[in-house]
């Protein structure tokens, strides 16, 4: 009876790994060109002011001041994205201390959180501004990632830098955004 399954379960896993392959594919990587798209505005009006806009409306990449963004990826239920989060406000305040916060802003993108949630989570958890995408519009321009999903990007939108999943050494996130010119 086994020997009868076995072929079964390998061609469903076979199929299954198959059709899950081309999705991890298409995921932006080093080098890569993201094609423009809009920002919503932001559930906390401070966060606007935080990332340097001067007002709190729909805005995209090319908008933000620093000519590098960490764009972080965040599904507002990610118990990853959460277990990430202190280490990302960790990387915040030593960007601010070497003085690099003028080269690189960090900008969340919650995939599928309404302006709601992202209040929430941005007072309790993250230390950068965080837009809702409650429409996942952006989650799905970017092939609709695993969250967390980090990407660096420059003001053209070429990415310098891709991780999906927890960054297991933020000491070589920093060396890589010291090194960025």
């Amino acid at each position: 009876m086994r020997h009868r399954t076995l072929p079964f379960l390998l061609l469903a896993l076979s199929l299954a790994l198959s059709w899950a392959a081309p999705a991890w594919a298409e995921l932006p990587k080093v080098g890569d060109t993201l094609p423009s798209f809009a920002i919503a505005p932001f559930a906390v009006e401070a966060d606007a002011v935080e990332l340097g806009l001067s007002q709190n409306a729909p805005f995209t990449i090319a908008d933000i001041p620093t000519p590098y963004i960490l764009l972080e990826i965040i599904g507002v239920y990610c118990p990853i994205c959460h277990e990430m989060s202190p280490q990302l406000t960790r990387l915040t305040k030593r960007l601010k201390r070497a003085g690099l916060d003028t080269r690189i802003t960090l900008l969340g993108i919650a995939a599928g959180g309404t302006p709601m949630e992202v209040q929430y989570i941005r007072q309790r958890e993250y230390a950068f501004p965080v837009s809702p995408d409650t429409d996942y519009a952006i989650y799905d321009l970017l092939d609709k990632p695993k969250t967390p999903f980090t990407m660096i990007v420059d003001k053209q939108g070429t990415v310098r830098y891709a991780h999906r999943g927890m960054i297991p050494d933020m000491d070589a996130l920093f060396r890589i955004i010291q090194e960025l010119e």
